[in-house]
This record gives C-alpha cells, structure tokens and sequence, in this order.
C-alpha cells in the first residue's frame, strides 16, 4: 500500500509539473521579452505575489520595470502564459478600437447555473446581448426613479453619524452598512435600517457572499485564482469560492419578490422592476442599437448589436433577472463601500476640498432639502472629488481580457493568438503629467474641464464595451453619501488615520486595518 500511495503522488507530481512547464518555451518561440518561469509559480514576481512577498497594487508596475521601453511582454501565471501591454495607444487598441479581437473576459466554472450566468462570465453573442439589456436598465431616466429609495437611505446613514460625533469610525464598515441597504433597497426591493439592525439576515448573507473579515474564508482568493488559471484542476476537485447556500439564498430572496409583484401587479422602480421590463422588451427581439450617449465613456462602450438574438433563448427569464441581480450586489458592495470609506480619507487629508464641496452642496441642494437626481447630477466638483479619490487610490491597477481571434499588435510582428489572456497595464497612466495637471498630488482639478483630463488615463470602471455597466449607478449612491454626509458634518483625522491606505493582501477588497476618521458637527 505505501508503494502505491509513493507512486500516486510521483505521477500527481509528475503530472502538475508537466502542465505547469508545458509552455515555458511560449514567448521565446513568438520572440517576445518576457519575465522568465520555473516551477510551480511561473514567473518570479507572480510567486512573490503568491507568498504575499508583493502586493497586487505593486504587482504590474515592478513587472513593467523588468521591461522599460517595453510596450508588450510576457510573464507567466504558474503555467499560464499572459501578454502585458505598456502603452496608452496600444491598450486604445485592445479596448476600444480592437475591441472585436478582445470582447471577452477570462470565464469561469462555478459549478452553479445562476453564477455561471453572470454577466462577467458571459462570452460573445450571449454577453453581448445582455450587456446590451443591462445597459437599458441603467440610463438616467431609469435611475432617475430609484433616488428616493437612495434618499431615504441616506437619511438613515444621517441618522446614525449624528449619535457618532466624536468617535473613531472606521469608514469602510459604516460605508458598508449604507450601500448594503442602498442595494438591498434599489436592488433586491427589501427595506432595511442596517444601522440598526446590524444582524438582519440579508446583511449576514452579504457579509459572507463578499468574504468580508470575520464571515469570509480566508482561503477564498486563493481558490478564485485557482478557478481562474488552473479551472480543469478545480472542476476535477470541485473547488468552490463561494457559498452555494448564500447564492440559494439571494436566489430565493430575488425570486420571492419577482413571482409576487407578478401575481399583485406591484411596480416600485427599483432594479427588479427595470430588469423584468427591460427582459420583456427584448424578448424575441434582436437587441436594439444605441444612438444616443450621455458621455465619451458611454460613446466608446457601445457595441455593434445588428444581428444578436434574444439571450431568452437559451436562459430562463428568472435565471436572467437572478444572476443580474446577485452580481449586481457582488460587483457593487465591496467597490462602493471602499470608495466611500476612500473619499473620507481624502476629505480628512484636504480640508480646503471638504470645504469647496460643502459649499457646492449647500448652494445646489441646502442642509434640510432632499436632494433630486437633476440636483446630484448638478455637483460637479463633487464629481472632480470622488474621481480624483479613485485615481489617487486605485483599486485594480489592471483590465484583462481574452484574445478571441488571432491579433497582430499594431507596428511589430507580434500575434497575440485566440484565447491568450491580455493585460492592460492601467495604473501608470493615472499619475502622468501627460495625463492630468497635478498627478502626483490630490488635486480635484485635476478633472476640471478646463485642465483637459486625459479621461481614458482613469480606468477605476474601465473602459470599452466592457467597462462597468453599473458606473453611473455606483456614482449615485457615493453622491448620496456625500451630500448627507458633509452638509452637517465635518471629517478630520482621528489617532488611527493613516497617511496611506494600503490594501489588505489577503483580501483586495479590503484596507489593511481599516479607514479610520472622525467626525465633527458643524455649527
């Protein structure tokens, strides 16, 4: 017996490191610099981040100092071979004007029909035609009927810090608690005061779907990245990196409330509503074209939808509406919650900015008045604020994505072929003087018209057809935040604010130690 347990695991052993090197040769055959592997880790710097050595924020810019110059080189994943792209005008290529050689991101097998739905996991035509629905689902008309639901949230949010004057908050926890019921409220049509009820099952559920400390495993991105680069290996050992239970649970929470406004005839605008519309619209339809756009960012995410049929045709209505709605809370609780817990920070190291803002809101909206959507859209330096928060602080200094069909880089004789990962390098491009005025201060003039923004340099949504289809909505709630937050408060630094928020390695959608300030009552 111990014979053969000796030999199962020299072939197991033999086999991982097979699979692993099998293409370490790859770039060398192309001609293309690349950042050299070994066994099991691939590249050097990728086992660093492995072992926490480097952190994911650091990770592609130490990466691009191995190739200065360099506009595309290579590393590897373990054995997964990527292409990195150093360079403004080439990453235009891949994610705007090329966008038909890259339309897909990397896809994923959770092993669950209504995760497997997800429009993040979508490819082609099938992604495409509910990226398209989506998109309707998100327009300012639509949002429009959703701010007083977000208002009265933000009463709530008022409500609470006014008991907390004086005292250490961490940010990202109360952010969290506002955008959980801001979701629940426009997302799921369930009213919660999660400020005072911090244990509601729906709040419990949440906490655990996005592996928040304390409710989360701390092994959950590890097997996200096991899913992403070795998915044959995950669904021979049928690894998961998320509770089934907590998906049946949003499922059933999603499917309850679509089967009830059906039988009662009830409407409450809120995204539920607006999916089921919009489903119904569509349904044995081609997907209609875009025409108008309400910005730049918008211009360049519209897609070509001449010709894609109906995605009812292969998913169930309900499937539809619950994936949607599920990752619609997966993609938007962490983000907003720390870009919440980030404006604070930036609120407390520049006290001229809190004042400038404060003045805006008080001009546009009052201390007492319950702000409109027409009177968010009107807060333009808050709108300079949250987007210099985002560059200053980027969460993901990266987009990947797929190589649907064989591409040859624009001015050199490198092919990237079909279904390679590619990735963009976005971080660099936020902090240079080519790009924005001030880059290596916070400065909200930095996106003030006048000082001519390089806007494609801000990636926090991305960008091209698959940037954040929920951008203007993640905007609405961090406005909402704001305004009930400055309006009667004042945010200063506190014994446990730091200088520089640094993310968690063990969990990207987490601050190491938490955004701690203060707040003061203003008079």
């Amino acid at each position: 017996m111990f014979l053969e347990i000796c030999l199962f695991f020299v072939a197991l052993f033999a086999w991982a490191y097979y699979e692993v090197t099998k293409q370490f040769d790859f770039f060398e055959n192309i001609g293309l610099p690349y950042s050299k592997p070994s066994f099991p880790f691939g590249s050097k710097l990728f086992g660093d981040l492995i072992k926490q050595k480097v952190k994911l924020e650091d990770f592609d810019r130490i990466l691009a100092a191995e190739f200065p110059g360099q506009k595309i080189y290579g590393s590897f994943a373990m054995g997964q071979p990527t292409f990195n792209i150093n360079d403004e005008e080439l990453a235009k290529h891949i994610l705007i004007k090329d966008f038909s050689h890259f339309m897909d991101r990397r896809s994923m097998d959770f092993g669950h029909e209504i995760m497997n739905a997800f429009l993040t996991n979508l490819k082609g035509e099938e992604w495409k035609s509910v990226r398209s629905l989506m998109s309707g689902v998100f327009t300012s008309g639509k949002l429009k009927k959703m701010v007083p639901h977000l208002v009265q949230v933000g009463a709530n949010f008022e409500d609470h810090i006014s008991k907390q004057v004086g005292e250490e908050l961490n940010m990202k926890d109360v952010g969290g608690l506002l955008t959980l019921d801001a979701i629940a409220s426009t997302g799921f049509g369930i009213e919660t005061n999660s400020f005072d009820d911090p244990n509601n099952a729906f709040r419990i559920n949440a906490l655990i779907l996005t592996n928040a400390p304390g409710y989360g495993s701390k092994w959950t991105a590890a097997k996200f990245g096991l899913l992403a680069i070795l998915p044959r290996l995950t669904k021979l050992l049928k690894i998961s990196a998320i509770d089934f239970k907590v998906i049946d649970y949003f499922s059933n929470v999603v499917r309850q409330t679509y089967r009830s406004r059906i039988e009662r005839n009830e409407r409450r605008n809120d995204i539920i509503d607006i999916i089921i519309e919009e489903l119904k619209r569509n349904k044995g339809q081609n997907v209609a074209q875009q025409e108008n756009f309400e910005s730049e960012f918008e211009k360049d995410a519209a897609l070509d939808t001449k010709n894609i049929t109906d995605v009812q045709e292969k998913y169930d209505t309900e499937v539809l509406l619950i994936s949607n709605a599920i990752l619609f809370f997966f993609a938007g609780f962490d983000t907003t919650s720390t870009g919440i817990a980030l404006c604070c920070h930036y609120l407390s190291h520049n006290p001229d900015a809190q004042e400038q803002l404060y003045e805006e809101v008080m001009s546009v909206i009052g201390d007492d008045q319950e702000p409109t959507f027409d009177d968010l859209q009107n807060l333009k330096f808050m709108d300079n604020f949250i987007a210099e928060s985002f560059r200053n602080f980027t969460l993901i200094p990266f987009i990947e994505r797929v190589c649907t069909k064989d591409y040859k880089v624009p001015g050199t004789d490198v092919v990237i072929p079909k279904d390679r990962i590619v990735k963009v390098y976005t971080k660099g491009m936020a902090f240079m003087e080519d790009n924005f005025k001030n880059p290596d201060a916070f400065d909200p003039d930095n996106f003030a018209p006048e000082n001519k923004p390089n806007k494609f340099a801000y990636t926090m949504f991305g960008q091209g057809p698959r940037n954040c289809v929920g951008m203007r909505y993640a905007l609405l709630i961090l406005k909402v935040f704001l305004v009930h937050l400055v309006r009667k408060h004042r945010v200063v630094k506190c014994s446990k604010t730091v200088d520089v928020p640094v993310l968690d390695p063990t969990n990207i959608n987490q601050v190491k130690g938490g955004i701690f300030v203060k707040l003061e009552k203003r008079v």
